[in-house]
């Protein structure tokens, strides 16, 4: 189905300290492994994304992962346009913002920093919209059907409510190198594992 349905695997360095530990954590297990996110962040040697890549993500996407970038910068038909036609996500920061899957050019995404950037802060709203779907479609499976104001009711708490508040710091180190982005296997785990 469109909600990545099955197991994923996450692995990553401990960290330095638990600061750092739970901001890897944050962004591996949960954004890569669990919600199906794709990295925000970009090298510029990388230059522009493929046509070939572009379509190789977009299958990928049809089982319900990279929810938080995009191919096209239009505010109306971007992935998350429903979050910038809205008022209240006025303060959340949201756009679009080039720069995405280690791609410099080409690629989207919906804030300046999240957690799936430069590992710090918290989720941006389309990442969040994609945990919280993708929770309830395994809890409740197939018969339950996202309904976006309820979404939004249950986001309240996280979204800002002035240009003071939120948790999208830019607290990024001097030093910062993002780990390497998530492998796609195209097995089950068990196989993957036996072939290493």
């Amino acid at each position: 189905g469109d909600y990545g349905n099955g197991v994923s695997v996450s692995y990553f360095p401990v960290g330095s300290d638990a600061t750092a530990l739970e901001q890897v954590l944050h962004h591996e297990a949960n954004g890569h492994g669990f919600s199906k996110l794709a990295d925000e962040y970009s090298y510029e040697y990388m230059g522009e994304i493929s046509a070939t890549e572009i379509a190789n993500n977009k299958q990928l996407e049809t089982f319900g992962w990279w929810k938080n970038v995009d191919y096209t910068s239009d505010p109306s038909t971007i992935k998350w346009s429903h979050f910038l036609a809205d008022e209240r996500y006025a303060y959340d920061g949201l756009g679009a913002y080039e720069g995405g899957l280690t791609y410099w050019t080409g690629v989207w995404r919906p804030t300046d920093n999240s957690i799936m950037r430069y590992n710090t802060g918290g989720f941006n709203a389309p990442s969040r919209e994609a945990i919280y779907y993708r929770i309830h479609k395994l809890a409740f499976g197939e018969s339950w059907t996202y309904n976006y104001e309820e979404f939004v009711a249950y986001d309240a708490i996280n979204r800002r409510t002035s240009t003071s508040s939120g948790a999208f710091r830019i607290d990024i180190p001097k030093n910062y190198k993002p780990l390497h982005p998530p492998v796609v296997k195209k097995m089950s785990w068990r196989d993957a594992m036996q072939k290493k």
